[in-house]
């Protein structure tokens, strides 16, 4: 017996059963949780990523294909958000623009590259970033929603585009920097 009650834990319910809980048990249920504790840091950690780094747009992968050289500069530390755009065409003058932002839903009013005047609100919807955009151009208020996320184990951003009138657009990036800095998970 008291083998017996040293290997396991007496406990009592309301009904005054008596309920064995063995070490082993106990344990089990232990790392159980914490396993499943890790996983959701793990899945935080991975539902926001860090957009950080240099990308380069490729018009090849590009719906409908694109021309001209863009790249991005992206600075990110949830929720701040700044994005430097530099456009190069033959044909053009170069554009460039730099808007900052906040992934908290908060409206962020910027310049583009083009000089319109861009009202634009950002929030998380599962890993991506969906982009609320009013564009304020000669007049007019033209709306377009952007969703942008991480694909290619974070090698490739790709941006959706997709106005009112059912008009989409897909854009890729290429990480031309070495490597994506790791997420920080606060979880651990």
């Amino acid at each position: 017996m008291a083998a017996l009650r040293f290997d396991r834990k007496l406990r009592m319910t309301k009904s005054k059963k008596p309920i064995y809980c063995s070490t082993r048990v106990r344990l089990s249920i232990l790392l159980s949780s914490l396993f499943l504790l890790g996983i959701a840091g793990v899945g935080r950690a991975q539902a926001e990523p860090d957009l950080s780094g240099l990308w380069k747009q490729d018009n090849d992968r590009c719906q409908p294909k694109c021309s001209g050289d863009v790249t991005l500069h992206i600075e990110h530390r949830d929720p701040e958000l700044t994005i430097e755009t530099t456009i190069a065409h033959a044909s053009l003058s170069p554009g460039h623009a730099v808007q900052k932002y906040a992934t908290d839903g908060r409206v962020s009013i910027s310049m583009g590259t083009d000089g319109d005047e861009l009202h634009t609100s950002i929030i998380w919807k599962d890993s991506s970033l969906v982009f609320s955009i009013e564009e304020h151009e000669d007049g007019r208020i033209l709306r377009s929603t952007e969703t942008w996320s991480l694909i290619e184990n974070g090698t490739t951003l790709k941006r959706i585009r997709e106005r009112p009138n059912g008009e989409e657009q897909i854009l890729f990036f290429r990480r031309i920097d070495p490597s994506p800095r790791p997420v920080a998970n606060p979880n651990l």
